[in-house]
């Protein structure tokens, strides 16, 4: 390892944080280190305090969002919370969960542009710095593109484009790859090894652990705002892993299965981080056949009808071409595909804040030309990409009643009653006099989907990147109210990267690709479809991986194991 990495980039001592108008820590005595050169993984549960320690390695905390702050952090020899903030952005570069937050610009080369200018650096090195940094990210045909007319997987990209041309010894990434496709994922996979082999430290904030875990020279396990352990992620694994996993903290799958078995006794050889390893650990392992699961077919409802659908924006960009599908009624399906390739566009046609510029699309017996916004709100509920984008008031408690109020209730009793029970349902209640800024991404993503749901009359729920910002723990409690929606015959709708909800949670998959539907089907159809998966820019799951190296290796598999508890329940 090179001598570098054994020299302390960062230095936390004994630091504990309050945020401002807070009585309880968000940091409590955080001791750490992060080395030059060093590839650190920052993971924990949702609400654990990751974002706030990342903004205090930058001075965000306390100097411009307030607050308390004691203890010691130094970052590349600068004391971190006296250092002006612009003076520290020549040691510290950070992507924040929602990249809008730092845009200054207009267009996507001058945001690039704009860390390195205001870092006096030589024009000719900026120019530089932008096209590589362009190219490599893959905006380099929309770099004279607005800023805010971006997807958000672009955004993303164009985030992370920012941080990286400051040339900053320490780059924080804050859930980089949030609402990346899979395939541009593992190209933030590359570029973090490729900035660790520059002599760059990276602290990543991430639950796409699958791509990371292996890699990494570091893991630091934080919760309830204190760190449970530092180390390399191997040892965490080992001597952590029941913890991380009664967290909520994501693990690849092959961890998780290795850590459940070994909890049970049936498993004495190291935890697999990769599918690789876990090919080999588990390629004696004999499985039970399985027995397909028989589902009743009904014939319900169909609520939205699409029929060769375009739609065609004010530059001539034609962002949908010739898009047609069927949703019926307690159907949970899954919107996914590349970065830019039409599934927010299509949202927005759904609830009507755009109208398609060809073709027909019938809404609950209408036409979609002759719904209102305001009138389809009540059958459509729409749970944005950043959800604070829907946020109006300065509690989450009023932001609740708000949405009754905002759909004709306003008994005072039935108000209280409707917002005190989605609190307790979404597990925000802790957080009801809180303003919904304030709010961690997970908390933040939980109260948008109360604020639609609490008025009980939609019949369709479209929510964009569900998982983000969301712990194991929490996901599996939104899929839990997700199927409880679909018993009411609610619809729902998700736009997401995440594969491992698609496989293991989705009745039927759209997939889309350059403005065109190019797969609707089964998740099990998608994913044994090569092809097709390389064309959207997807990428199967780490389980599925598993089970295809063990086939390989003339292990008979059966079909279905789409979920860790399918793999434990089939081994003999």
């Amino acid at each position: 390892m090179n001598q570098t990495l054994q020299e302390p980039l960062v230095r936390c001592e004994q630091v504990t944080y309050k945020h401002y108008g807070k009585t309880a820590p968000a940091l409590m005595d955080i001791n750490l280190t992060i080395r030059r050169g060093a590839f650190t993984l920052l993971v924990g549960p949702s609400g654990s305090g990751k974002s706030t320690l990342c903004m205090a390695l930058t001075g965000i905390v306390p100097q411009i969002l307030g607050g308390k702050l004691t203890g010691a952090i130094n970052v590349n020899g600068r004391d971190a919370s006296k250092t002006p903030v612009q003076e520290l952005a020549q040691s510290a570069g950070m992507l924040f969960q929602d990249p809008e937050w730092m845009f200054a610009t207009l267009k996507v080369e001058d945001e690039i542009a704009f860390g390195p200018e205001n870092l006096r650096r030589d024009p000719k090195q900026i120019i530089e710095s932008v096209e590589k940094t362009l190219n490599f990210v893959g905006l380099q045909a929309l770099r004279k593109n607005l800023v805010w007319a971006l997807s958000g997987g672009q955004t993303q990209k164009l985030g992370l484009a920012s941080v990286v041309a400051m040339d900053t010894p320490l780059i924080i990434l804050d859930e980089p790859t949030a609402n990346l496709d899979p395939a541009a994922t593992h190209a933030v996979h590359r570029l973090i090894l490729k900035l660790r082999d520059e002599g760059k430290a990276v602290l990543l904030v991430t639950k796409d652990l699958d791509e990371f875990m292996a890699e990494a020279d570091d893991m630091i396990l934080l919760a309830e705002g204190r760190v449970l352990a530092q180390g390399a992620p191997r040892d965490i694994v080992a001597q952590h892993g029941d913890k991380m996993l009664e967290l909520g903290v994501w693990l690849p799958e092959p961890t998780e299965i290795g850590l459940r078995l070994k909890a049970d006794g049936k498993f004495d050889k190291p935890v697999p981080l990769t599918v690789d390893e876990a090919v080999t650990v588990f390629s004696e392992t004999k499985f039970r056949a399985s027995s397909p699961d028989q589902k009743l077919v009904a014939e319900p409802e169909t609520l939205i009808r699409a029929d060769n659908v375009e739609f065609v924006y004010g530059n001539n960009f034609k962002a949908l071409r010739g898009v047609s599908f069927d949703i019926k009624q307690g159907e949970i399906v899954a919107i996914v595909g590349q970065n830019g390739a039409g599934k927010s566009t299509l949202s927005k046609l759904l609830v009507g804040l755009q109208k398609p510029t060809a073709g027909e699309m019938t809404m609950f017996g209408r036409s979609a030309k002759r719904w209102k916004v305001q009138d389809l709100a009540n059958h459509i509920a729409l749970v944005f990409q950043n959800p604070e984008h829907q946020f109006l008031c300065d509690t989450v408690r009023e932001e609740l009643a708000y949405s009754l109020l905002a759909q004709g209730v306003d008994d005072a009793e039935v108000v209280n009653k409707r917002v005190e029970e989605m609190l307790a349902r979404l597990d925000i209640a802790d957080a009801a006099d809180s303003h919904p800024f304030s709010l961690s991404a997970g908390a933040k993503r939980r109260l948008g989907v109360a604020t639609m749901l609490i008025g009980g009359s939609a019949k369709l729920l479209i929510v964009d990147e569900p998982t983000y910002g969301q712990d194991r723990r929490l996901t599996e409690r939104l899929i839990q109210l997700i199927n409880k929606l679909r018993e009411e015959g609610i619809a729902v709708l998700m736009i997401t990267h995440d594969m491992r909800l698609v496989d293991a949670h989705i009745d039927r998959a759209i997939v889309m690709a350059n403005g065109e539907k190019i797969f609707d089907g089964s998740p099990n159809e998608l994913f044994q479809s090569p092809g097709l998966i390389e064309r959207a820019s997807l990428r199967t799951t780490s389980l599925r991986r598993l089970v295809d190296g063990l086939r390989l290796r003339g292990v008979s598999v059966p079909d279905g194991l789409n979920t860790v508890d399918d793999f434990i329940g089939a081994m003999q």
